[in-house]
């Protein structure tokens, strides 16, 4: 009897110790985990939420309804910060269920998602999966991107020919909504609004032409943070493996100007831009390069004054045409600087101009009449 009691105390002590291990030691509890659960895997433990908003992105462009992944030290209610980490722009997490525990460390936890109507519009697009009938909304903004892709795209174009070609519909179609005290779901922050009712603000713009250069296969980010102190959108577009800024709001300047379309802020450097915007600059690409800067594309990018003037008057008078835009390097502004344009000129009654500054690199942009 006394065999059978020490031998049953020894047993119950060693239960005591694995329950012990397991529920204390999170190695036991990993190494016990890969026996009894699918899909306890290095990759699909988490202790960062930074990490899950990534991995939550992945799954929405993937087009998964749901996934499971494993807390370590974090808690459920955490995941509900992991929405303000995201851009948005093809959905969010929806719902967030502790499934059960493992050991002391770790919690199952499924995620459901829920996506925008950015995603079917687009994957309708690039994939052409089916709309749902009962989507309207989706199938309205999907019409719309194709009338524009139709109309500007071609097979031929490279992709900064594209880029520019889906900036200028964007800035001359669309116009900057001074509707400042619209709710946080109204349609001026949304590509719907830019290109289905053509009234936007920045956020509105920048996902609009995310979803835009994705169906024209061009690679783009899109990018939060400020301007001249105020919370704004904007994108990086990537070309020939560079990375470039473009704001196409700050091009589609105040007021309207219609049809009228600038490029100041078409693929410029962290260096450039960093004047007025700020960013959280290790959560994207670094931009360094201007090859692909329009300006010096287009072969209008000055470092003296006299060299600009010689530009804009042989292409205003003697080419006839009445607008033109260019960098001067580090220009200093004169209200008289562009009366040259008016020697021998009968062409030209008068001319507005404006400057474009971001430190040394400044915009001249002229319209003659």
């Amino acid at each position: 009897m006394n065999k059978i009691i020490t031998a049953f105390m020894i047993l119950l002590l060693l239960i005591t110790a694995v329950v012990y291990l397991y529920w204390k030691i999170p190695v036991v509890q990993e190494k016990m985990a890969t026996y009894t659960e699918d899909d306890f895997e290095q990759e699909n433990i988490y202790t960062d939420l930074e990490d899950i908003s990534i991995r939550l992105q992945d799954e929405i462009q993937k087009g998964s309804d749901e996934f499971t992944i494993y807390l370590k030290d974090l808690d459920v209610k955490e995941l509900e910060q992991i929405n303000s980490l995201l851009d948005g722009i093809y959905g969010c997490g929806s719902t967030y269920q502790q499934i059960r525990s493992v050991g002391e460390k770790y919690k199952k936890v499924k995620i459901t998602i829920e996506r925008t109507i950015n995603y079917a519009a687009v994957q309708a697009y690039i994939n052409h999966t089916p709309i749902l009938d009962s989507d309207e909304r989706a199938r309205i903004l999907y019409e719309k991107i194709k009338e524009v892709m139709d109309s500007v795209i071609t097979e031929s174009m490279s992709d900064y020919e594209k880029e520019i070609a889906l900036h200028d519909y964007l800035v001359s179609h669309c116009k900057y909504s001074e509707e400042v005290n619209q709710y946080s779901e109204s349609d001026i922050y949304r590509a719907y609004g830019a290109l289905v009712n053509r009234e936007a603000v920045c956020n509105g713009y920048a996902e609009a032409l995310t979803l835009l250069l994705e169906c024209a296969g061009v690679n783009s980010m899109f990018v939060t943070g400020t301007a001249e102190g105020i919370e704004h959108a904007w994108n990086l577009v990537e070309l020939d493996g560079k990375w470039y800024h473009l704001d196409a709001t700050w091009d589609d300047p105040l007021p309207d100007r219609g049809e009228s379309v600038i490029h100041p802020y078409l693929n410029v450097t962290d260096s450039i831009i960093e004047k007025s915007h700020t960013w959280k600059r290790e959560d994207y690409p670094q931009a360094w390069d201007m090859e692909y800067n329009y300006y010096v594309q287009k072969n209008a990018f000055f470092y003296s004054f006299s060299d600009f003037q010689y530009s804009a008057y042989d292409r205003m008078i003697n080419g006839d045409e009445h607008y033109y835009e260019a960098v001067v390097e580090g220009y200093e502004e004169n209200q008289d600087d562009m009366q040259f344009i008016f020697q021998n000129n009968d062409k030209l009654d008068n001319v507005n101009w404006q400057c474009f500054a971001e430190g040394d690199y400044r915009v001249l942009v002229l319209n003659g009449q």
